[in-house]
């Protein structure tokens, strides 16, 4: 803010006692007036956890500070407002009367060059709470640097924890002359901690946006009572290959349905509602939603996935960009709840690669002019907040960083994390993901002063803090930054049992039936508990490669349990399952020096054992490949990431010899060309080698329970836990019944077998024939997959769901089971 050197506040770093105990007091101004304008006086209460409470009445906005942090109120026509200033004088930005367009024009305008560089830097993952919930040295370092965003990683830790520690860090800020308060932000993370609502692709299943509304609204109230702001989030990506390791969190295959699903999911996080539930717009129960990852991340060659290099590329081969960007510029620009659009969004990892460059130069998102200046902010007018994701400015290679993902940029020798970020700031990216160091920013508007003269950085950066700004005002972040520790415990350590409810019924309504043969599940036909054989699952050791950065492949230990506790089964079902050994005698685990189970030490049942059993069932993970994100071997080959639980070798008719993309074949990197004409590409085809599943016997397993009903004489249901199409041709025709869960939560999936509830989900995506219609489709294109046909002649497309009557035909089908968009109607 502007004149920082007449502020008296105390220093952040004397007060690291002090801000614990806080004394509350009451105050009171004058004015005879009811209207909006002015009001009858305040009161202010010591809330008991470190901050006051200020009651403007009825017409004004609550207010909440801490004492010790030496922010002062100014009193004007009866109400109190923040002296962020310290002049006792009301500006603009502090009245919270005005509009927040009005305010973060006018702190925009104060603010130094460096705060807004503060601004720009969006922390990395704060994934641990001290047990005091004090702020660390760390933290403190990128805070007083200016730093304002903050990403809580930590919903490991209780939610009034969180709560606690996000007041801490609040008061921290206040207490310093830089008083812009933080905006805390959060990945999605339900049942960590929060209200377990389904994943976006279990809410996608319920073809209902009015459930993903509901959800949305739900996420926000937790996310709020923990001091949360901003939610990275929904992820808006199209997901167009069944192979991408980030198909769970998207609304799946269908660009409509994602556009409609994303739009209602928007509505619920960032409205605002009275106690009627009337939408208010931008208020405090508002999250700010950050969608990504513009303008699609789904379209990796092979299925692989932008955060290594081995996805960096995006490939168009039937020139389906626009259709992927539908559920941004239809959907998340384009709500239908007061706040309008979403707030913020997040670029892309990816290059979207074509050898005639038409969709701009050869770099990751972020530092794409193409893609943000002139599709995001001259062609669709979005006006929000734009931030890079995590790890884009950091140096490839780099020993000291996690992961690296600067994609086109990166050649240390001619790019370094101060040019990527000017770059990216030219280009109209306002945030970057992960940087605590503000002195990247300052020195990234020293470059573009020296290249564009101090007019336009100063420009370009006031442009920035505005549209950042705008965020905090919205939801009220510099009236009311601090939250009672007791909701979150109450709501969300101990259980809001309503909204546990709400949340369980969009569970149920997001699972699909897929096979029912004989009607095996049916509706419940008395009180009695039917009784199930589940059987334990048996996972053996091997190896997996770390999803980012360098290639690190791990061990992993042998395991054996139930896929469900006994008391969640309990609730639907009598039990009969395996035995696992007292004393185990596989290898001992490296850390804990305990043993790990041997296949030996499982026993399982015998027909005669299930002879009074009503059925099996069966909770089966989906396959899985030991470098899901990068497809390549220990070698560094590149590999075929696969549908299936049995090895998959890549030498059909349909598999590319040739990869459509690849860096230069000379070592260079795409940056430093301005055409791929007479460029030799890298070939990263991974014809004629053999995928690697770390669970291929998950279907052995299958197998053998289908095989032991059969001698029983019992149905055998298998769930499968799945986030991501599946090749079901290795067991279908063993099995009497198929549900598919997408959320993680296999619960639901119990709920129906036991008869509860009557089976409504549909498919939000394809379920390949095999993995031959895999390679036959092209990555960018929505729908295009053979999909498997089962025993009872139902195919598994996009939007096939079974009900007890049947396969699914209703207003849902209906309005989404017609042609994919090929195009935005913007």
């Amino acid at each position: 803010m502007k004149n920082v050197s007449r502020r008296g506040f105390i220093a952040g770093s004397a007060l690291t006692a002090g801000l614990i105990g806080l004394a509350g007091c009451s105050n009171s101004g004058s004015s005879s007036s009811s209207d909006t304008t002015k009001g009858s006086g305040y009161k202010e209460t010591d809330s008991g956890n470190g901050y006051t409470v200020v009651d403007n009445g009825a017409n004004g906005k609550q207010l909440s500070y801490s004492p010790a942090s030496g922010l002062k109120l100014i009193e004007k026509d009866g109400y109190a407002f923040k002296d962020f200033e310290g002049t006792g004088e009301l500006v603009p930005y502090e009245d919270w009367r005005l509009t927040a367009e009005e305010r973060a024009e006018d702190l925009a305008s104060r603010v130094t060059i460096d705060q807004i560089c503060g601004l720009m830097c969006f922390s990395g993952h704060q994934a641990s709470i001290e047990d005091d919930c004090s702020v660390t040295d760390t933290q403190k370092e990128f805070l007083d640097g200016g730093v304002r965003a903050v990403l809580n990683a930590a919903s490991g830790f209780p939610a009034y924890k969180q709560a606690t520690w996000a007041n801490a860090m609040q008061a921290y800020a206040e207490s310093s002359s830089n008083k812009i308060p933080i905006n805390f932000s959060s990945d999605p993370r339900q049942g960590k901690n929060c209200t377990n609502w389904p994943d976006n692709l279990g809410l996608a299943a319920s073809f209902d946006p009015e459930v993903s509304k509901e959800a949305g609204a739900g996420i926000a109230r937790d996310m709020r009572e923990m001091g949360i702001t901003m939610y990275l989030g929904p992820q808006t990506d199209v997901a167009t290959d069944p192979r991408w390791a980030r198909y769970s969190s998207t609304f799946g295959v269908d660009p409509a349905l994602s556009r409609d699903m994303v739009r209602a999911h928007i509505d619920g996080l960032q409205s605002t509602l009275d106690d009627s539930d009337n939408d208010q717009g931008w208020g405090t129960g508002s999250l700010l939603a950050m969608v990504k990852h513009w303008p699609a991340e789904g379209a990796g060659e092979g299925g692989r996935e932008g955060h290594t290099d081995g996805g960096k590329f995006a490939v168009y081969p039937k020139k389906n960009f626009d259709a992927l960007t539908i559920p941004f510029v239809d959907g998340a620009f384009k709500l239908d709840g007061k706040t309008g659009s979403a707030a913020s969004i997040m670029t892309s990892y990816t290059i979207a690669f074509d050898e005639d460059m038409e969709y701009g130069e050869l770099v990751g998102s972020g530092f794409s002019a193409y893609k943000v200046k002139e599709l995001l902010r001259e062609k669709y007018g979005f006006e929000g907040s734009a931030c890079t994701d995590w790890a884009v400015l950091e140096n490839a290679e780099d020993p000291e960083v996690f992961a690296w993902t600067s994609w086109g940029l990166e050649d240390n020798s001619k790019w370094s994390p101060v040019t990527r970020a000017a770059k990216a700031v030219e280009v109209g990216v306002d945030q970057m993901g992960g940087c605590n160091d503000t002195t990247v920013l300052k020195d990234a508007y020293e470059s573009l002063k020296s290249a564009q003269g101090e007019d336009k950085a100063n420009e370009i950066f006031r442009k920035s803090a505005k549209r950042l700004l705008l965020g905090y005002f919205n939801c009220g972040l510099f009236e009311d930054p601090y939250v009672d520790p007791a909701n979150a415990k109450a709501d969300l350590d101990k259980g809001d049992e309503d909204a546990a409810a709400k949340a369980f019924a969009a569970q149920v309504k997001g699972i699909v039936m897929l096979k029912n043969h004989g009607g095996v599940i049916k509706a419940a036909s008395g009180s009695d508990k039917p009784k199930i054989y589940m059987p334990m699952t048996f996972t053996p050791a091997g190896e997996t490669c770390s999803g980012m950065g360098a290639s690190k492949w791990s061990a992993t230990d042998a395991t054996c349990e139930l896929p469900m506790s006994t008391k969640t089964v309990g609730k639907y079902f009598e039990l009969v399952t395996d035995t696992l050994a007292d004393t185990l005698t596989g290898p001992a685990n490296e850390k804990t020096g305990e043993a790990t189970p041997a296949e030996a030490d499982l026993t399982r049942v015998t027909a005669a054992d299930i002879a009074d059993v009503d059925a099996v069932v069966v909770i089966a993970d989906p396959p899985t490949n030991a470098n899901s994100r990068r497809g390549k071997d220990k070698d560094g080959n590149f590999i075929p990431l696969s549908c299936q639980y049995r090895p998959y070798t890549a030498d059909g008719a349909n598999v590319r010899q040739t990869s459509i993309a690849g860096d230069p074949a000379d070592g260079t990197k795409w940056a430093e060309h301005d055409t791929t004409k007479g460029v030799e590409i890298e070939n990263r085809s991974y014809y004629g080698r053999t995928s690697m599943m770390t669970n291929e016997n998950m279907l052995d397993q299958i197998l053998s329970a289908a095989a032991l009903a059969e001698e029983a004489g019992k149905p055998c249901i298998v769930v499968l836990n799945s986030q991501n199409p599946m090749c079901v041709h290795e067991f279908e025709s063993k099995v009497d019944a198929i549900l598919m869960s997408m959320s993680n939560c296999p619960e639901a999936a119990l709920d129906i077998i036991a008869g509860k509830d009557e089976p409504s989900g549909l498919l939000p995506l394809q379920m390949p024939k095999d993995m031959n219609a895999v390679e036959a489709h092209s990555e960018d294109t929505p729908r295009d997959i053979e999909p498997y046909t089962d025993v009872d002649g139902n195919s598994y497309d996009f939007g096939f769901g079974l009900n007890y009557g049947g396969v699914i035909s209703d207003d849902r089908t209906k309005k989404y089971c017609v042609d994919a968009l090929t195009t935005p109607s913007a």
